[in-house]
């Protein structure tokens, strides 16, 4: 399990949905660390994509993390937060050279309390409610809930290594499908300005940011019908 496996299993997805479906070409969208797999079959494979929507984009995870962990500082030091202030500086450098989840968790959790400004932003990654919303699908088994939690775990520690070096900008500029980058406004785990910056900075047929003003990291649960619309009324007639 590695970062080039996943993106070539990527390409595998995206065959066998174009035979599925008899189409030359589909429509990917990639959230957050999906956001990385997405961005780079949107480059590598444009022949096989209408457009590419990417949501919790993330291009360079060093420059993310180090600019998320600044934001969430600046905000600290604001707000004259003194626990947030001496956790954050208590992980200082951040981010470390490798990987440390301890570390990242401390600056996930503030990132959630200080930069969010979705009124339910901390429940989408509240562990209790995710255990809970599992263990209640009728689908899972009791193994299956296991096998969730574990394949989560395996996951983390196997790939988190691998995702800290991704830098997509190394891949070129130069893009061959429609772009468009659906964010929210108070993303606190994928920096919005690093996003608008990006896009600045890359040549496409067509390029857009779309804000969702009262979001975070999940735009499309935050505001579903705005999502929605967005992807019809924007992305859609593209297949046209």
């Amino acid at each position: 399990m590695n970062v080039p496996q996943m993106e070539q299993d990527s390409l595998d997805v995206v065959n066998y949905l174009r035979q599925r479906f008899h189409r030359e070409k589909i429509f990917v969208m990639g959230h957050s660390w999906g956001s990385l797999l997405g961005l780079w079959l949107a480059h590598e494979d444009p022949e096989l994509i209408y457009a590419y929507v990417g949501t919790g984009q993330v291009v360079n995870m060093m420059q993310n993390e180090e600019v998320g962990y600044q934001d969430t500082l600046q905000e600290a030091r604001s707000r004259h937060n003194q626990k947030a202030i001496e956790d954050l500086e208590g992980v200082a450098p951040y981010p470390p050279p490798e990987p440390d989840l301890r570390k990242m968790h401390i600056v996930r959790d503030w990132q959630r309390d200080l930069l969010a400004q979705s009124p339910d932003a901390a429940g989408f990654l509240d562990g209790k409610r995710i255990i809970t919303g599992l263990v209640s699908t009728p689908e899972y088994s009791l193994m299956d809930d296991y096998g969730f939690i574990q394949g989560m775990q395996f996951s983390m520690d196997v790939l988190l290594p691998d995702i800290a070096k991704v830098d997509l900008t190394k891949l070129g500029l130069g893009f061959h499908v429609p772009i468009f980058f659906f964010e929210g406004r108070y993303d606190p785990y994928c920096r919005p300005s690093l996003v608008a910056d990006y896009l600045r900075t890359i040549q496409a047929p067509q390029k857009e940011i779309v804000w969702f003003e009262n979001s975070g990291h999940f735009p499309f649960f935050e505001e579903r019908q705005k999502y929605l619309d967005e992807l019809v009324q924007r992305v859609l007639p593209l297949a046209e």
